[in-house]
């Protein structure tokens, strides 16, 4: 599988009421950015994208509400630096909106498609 990008990945867990970001990094993925548009009767909506691709031999374990940032970024989801904090800092902070396990084929192949927006 060819890569271009490394990422940031931002785990959501609820801890005696309080939510809890953890932070991982995944080295060597495929993102793919998706400019599209949705029409509705009412008028125009946006509808852009992210779409990422993850060896499956990276043992990522991802599900939907989790952060993905694009790159490798150090800041921390705690006190004052909220998740909302992240987003406006990080433009291409994405939430995961779906897992697929494409585990076909030969090893080098097989992979997580991650949909994202």
């Amino acid at each position: 599988m060819r890569t271009n990008a490394d990422m940031t990945v931002y785990k959501k867990s609820v801890a005696l009421g309080v939510e809890v970001w953890t932070r991982s990094t995944v080295t060597a993925v495929m993102w793919e950015n998706r400019k599209a548009a949705n029409v509705l009767r009412s008028g125009l909506l946006e509808a852009d994208a992210v779409t990422v691709y993850v060896p499956l031999a990276r043992g990522l374990s991802v599900k939907p509400g989790d952060v993905l940032v694009k790159g490798i970024v150090a800041d921390t989801i705690v006190g004052a630096f909220t998740m909302a904090s992240l987003k406006a800092k990080y433009p291409n902070a994405v939430t995961v909106r779906s897992v697929d396990t494409l585990d076909y084929g030969s090893a080098i192949m097989q992979h997580l498609e991650i949909g994202a927006s």
